[in-house]
């Protein structure tokens, strides 16, 4: 069994060559960005988390004013706002 030809083998595809570029054009173009109000509103409220989240948790300054106040007698224990607080702090240990 003789086999003469598979396919067309005279259509073979040569690459095509490409042309040289004469001349290249210079573009001048500037990039700019707008930023929207809300974005701007983010932007600020991320920076305002930010710095709160880095704030401590407890005022060493008002701690150690408070203490003074407390060794030296001088503080208020008859005031109705640090009652309530301390009885609302209480309440809530005491329910968990």
């Amino acid at each position: 069994m003789v086999i003469d030809k598979i396919g067309n083998i005279n259509n073979i595809i040569e690459p095509k060559k490409t042309k040289s570029v004469s001349e290249t054009k210079e573009i001048n173009k500037n990039d700019t960005i707008q930023i929207s109000s809300e974005g701007k509103k983010a932007a600020e409220l991320s920076k305002d988390i930010q710095l709160v989240n880095q704030a401590p948790d407890i005022r060493a300054d008002r701690v150690s004013e408070i203490k003074e106040r407390i060794h030296n007698g001088s503080y208020n224990f008859d005031d109705p706002k640090i009652l309530e607080m301390v009885a609302s702090r209480i309440a809530n240990y005491l329910l968990r």
